[in-house]
């Protein structure tokens, strides 16, 4: 992001392309995957012009450090969190993670514990989400009693069950 710091629009441009998981290319334009992404449409989304989203293409390739970065993410596939509920899963949000090393490991160790079973699990980077958070997904629905359990380690500060 400092990289980015005298074009604010332009850092917008760069989290939402870390947020999808959207490459770029040397042809100048953006993919998800394979699927080439209108740059009207994500100028658009994000409130801007399209000439913003352009410089932006450039400046990142024509930094080499950048060009690697984003030349090489791609999407991590389907998020279950919205349509746990069809599928009769849970879904547990945690907060408050910050940098401690552990905090992952411990939830496991606190799901396993109860048998629980985790589908997914993904977690914000605290470099672009300013609430540094981590969603899993279990293989069944939740009750109320694992809130406490997660609140007691250290580093969570808020838990939510869906």
């Amino acid at each position: 992001m400092e990289k980015f710091e005298k074009y604010p629009s332009q850092q917008k441009v760069v989290k939402k392309l870390l947020e999808l998981g959207l490459r770029i290319d040397t042809n100048n334009k953006i993919y998800c995957k394979d699927v080439e992404i209108n740059i009207s449409s994500l100028a658009k989304s994000l409130n801007t012009d399209r000439r913003v989203i352009t410089s932006t293409i450039k400046n990142i390739l024509k930094d080499e450090e950048l060009k690697k970065i984003f030349m090489n993410i791609y999407p991590s596939g389907p998020v279950l969190t919205n349509i746990s509920n069809v599928l009769g899963l849970g879904v547990i949000e945690i907060e408050g993670l910050g940098q401690k090393a552990g905090i992952l490991y411990k939830i496991a160790k606190i799901l396993a514990e109860e048998n629980i079973s985790i589908r997914q699990a993904y977690a914000s980077d605290p470099e672009i989400d300013p609430i540094p958070h981590i969603t899993i997904i279990t293989d069944k629905q939740l009750e109320g009693d694992l809130i406490q359990l997660l609140l007691k380690i250290d580093g969570v500060s808020k838990v939510s069950l869906y």
